[in-house]
C-alpha cells in the first residue's frame, strides 16, 4: 500500500475540485493510512464487532493531474453484520469482525488494487461513526441499552440507566417505614443473640463446674451500663446465686452427714453396752435357774430375772432399728449430697440445649430478614453500630464477547467495551458488617 508521511508536491495549472472538508483535514494530517478513529479508543484499540455502523472513504492519488479522485460509488457508510462482515461494490463481502480500522483500511485498499489492477492501491480511510449498545441490567432504575462512547465507565452507564434501583413506589415494591422495621428487627435479634450468648456462657461454666464463667469478649467488653453489660452482670448475679445456692444445701448435707455419723456410733456403743449387760443377766439367770431347781429359791426370783434379761435384749432390739434407721438417713443424705450436683449439671444442659436451638433460630431469622432489608435497597449502616439505614453496597459484573461464563467483576471506574453486557446487582456478602455480625456468631463458637 501506498504510504505518505507529507503531502507531495505537484505544479497544477488548474486547481483541484473541491474536496470534502474531512477528506482535506485529514490529508493534512499527514497521516500515512488515511483512517479517522474516534478520540477515545485511545487507551485501547478497538476490534469492530456486529453492530458497529462503519464510514469508509476512498481516495486515489493522479499523478498525472496531480489530484486525488474520490471513488464516491464505494464510500458511504456500513454496518457489521452479526457474522462480522460487510458488503463493498466490486469487493462484495469481506470480513471485518475483531479487526481494528487499520487492518480494515489496509485490506480495502489491496482488494482494490488486486480487483482494478492498479499499481498503487488507492488510500482507504475507515471510521467508526457508531458502536455496538451497551447493555446495562440488574439493580438500576431502567434497565437498558446505552448507546456506547468512548471512555464510558461503569459509574457513567449507571447514570444513564437512572441510578440505582429505587424501590420506594407505591406499586407493590418496598418503603422506607418497612426498611426501618426491617432494621429494628434486625437490632432486636442481635441483642437476644448477645443476651443468648451470656445464657450459653453461664450455662457451660454450671455444666462443666468452672469457678467463673468465660463471656465472649464482645459482651466482656461492652461499656459499663450498656444493655449487653446489663445482660452480663444479671448473668453472673445469677450464677452467684445459684452457686451459693448449691453450696448453702451441701454444706447443710454436711452437717447432716456428721450429725447421722455420730449418732450411728453413739448407738453403736449402745449396743456394745446392752449386749454386755444382756451376757451379764443371762450368766445371773443361768445360775439362778440352778438354784431354783435345788430347791434353793424359788421360782419368782427366776422368773423376775427372765423377764429383764427379755426387756434387755428388746432395748438392744429398739437400738438395732434405730442404727438402721440413722444409716438408712446417712445413705440418702450422702445420694441428695451427690443429686444436688447432678441435678445441677442436668439442668444446665437441658438448658443449655434450649440456649443452643434459640440461638440458631435466631440467628436464621436474623438473616432472612438482613436479606429481606438488603432486597428492599437499603443495608445497616458500618459507623452506627448497626442502627440506621444507609444504601446497599453493589457489585459490578461485565459480560463480554458473549461469554457469560467468563463474566469479569468491576468497579466503577472501570472502563467498558462496545457490545459490554453490564449487570449490577445487589453485594448481599459484602453489605454485611462481619464485625457486627458474627460477633454473637463468634461467641457461640467459644
Amino acid at each position: 500500500m501506498f504510504r505518505v508521511s507529507a503531502l507531495p508536491y505537484h505544479s497544477i495549472s488548474r486547481p483541484p475540485r473541491r474536496m470534502a472538508p474531512w477528506l482535506l483535514a485529514l490529508m493534512l494530517s499527514g497521516a500515512g493510512v488515511f483512517d479517522i478513529t474516534h478520540a477515545a479508543a485511545a487507551s485501547e484499540v478497538y476490534h469492530v464487532g456486529p453492530q458497529a455502523r462503519i464510514k469508509v472513504a476512498i481516495v486515489e492519488w493522479i499523478a498525472a493531474t496531480g489530484e486525488y479522485k474520490e471513488w464516491t460509488a464505494l464510500n458511504g457508510e456500513y454496518v457489521v453484520s452479526q457474522s462480522g462482515s460487510i458488503s463493498i461494490p466490486m469487493i462484495g463481502r469481506m470480513q471485518v469482525g475483531d479487526k481494528t480500522v487499520d487492518d480494515i483500511s489496509a485490506d480495502i485498499g489491496e482488494r482494490l488494487k488486486q480487483i482494478t489492477g492498479l499499481a498503487v492501491a488507492p488510500t482507504a480511510s475507515v471510521e467508526v461513526v457508531k458502536y455496538p449498545v451497551v447493555y446495562v441490567s440488574g439493580a438500576v432504575e431502567k434497565r437498558s441499552e446505552l448507546e456506547f462512547r468512548p471512555g464510558l465507565t461503569v459509574r457513567q452507564a449507571i447514570a444513564m440507566a437512572g441510578g440505582r434501583e429505587r424501590r420506594s413506589t407505591q406499586a407493590g415494591d418496598y418503603s422506607e417505614a418497612q426498611q426501618i422495621s426491617y432494621a429494628g428487627e434486625i437490632s432486636r435479634m442481635e441483642l437476644q443473640l448477645k443476651q443468648l450468648g451470656a445464657r450459653r456462657a453461664r450455662l457451660l461454666a454450671e455444666l462443666n463446674d468452672q469457678p467463673a464463667i468465660t463471656f465472649p469478649p464482645e459482651i466482656k467488653a461492652a461499656p459499663q451500663g450498656s444493655t449487653v453489660w446489663q445482660i452480663m452482670t444479671s448473668e453472673l448475679d445469677l450464677f452467684n446465686a445459684r452457686a451459693e445456692a448449691l453450696r448453702q444445701q451441701l454444706a447443710a448435707a454436711a452437717d447432716l452427714e456428721v450429725l447421722l455419723r455420730n449418732e450411728i456410733n453413739i448407738l453403736d456403743e449402745k449396743m456394745s453396752s446392752q449386749d454386755e449387760q444382756v451376757k451379764i443377766a443371762q450368766d445371773e439367770l443361768s445360775d439362778i435357774s440352778k438354784l431354783v431347781d435345788t430347791k434353793i429359791l424359788t421360782t419368782s426370783r427366776k422368773t423376775s430375772l427372765e423377764r429383764i434379761v427379755a426387756e434387755m435384749q428388746a432395748g438392744k432390739l429398739d437400738l438395732v432399728v434405730a442404727s438402721m434407721q440413722a444409716k438408712q438417713k446417712l445413705s440418702e443424705t450422702e445420694r441428695d449430697a451427690l443429686n444436688l450436683t447432678g441435678q445441677r449439671k442436668t439442668d444446665a444442659g437441658q438448658q443449655l440445649q434450649i440456649a443452643e436451638t434459640q440461638i440458631e433460630d435466631t440467628k436464621l431469622k436474623r438473616n432472612t430478614t438482613l436479606q429481606l432489608l438488603q432486597i428492599s435497597g437499603a443495608s445497616l449502616s458500618r459507623t452506627q453500630s448497626m442502627k440506621a439505614l444507609d444504601l446497599q453496597q453493589l457489585e459490578y459484573w461485565i459480560t463480554r464477547n458473549g461469554d457469560e461464563a467468563a463474566a469479569i467483576k468491576a468497579s466503577e471506574a472501570t472502563e467498558l467495551q462496545p457490545g459490554d453486557v453490564l449487570d449490577v446487582r445487589y453485594n448481599i456478602s459484602g453489605s454485611l458488617d462481619g464485625a457486627a455480625l458474627s460477633s454473637a456468631d463468634a461467641g457461640q463458637s467459644q
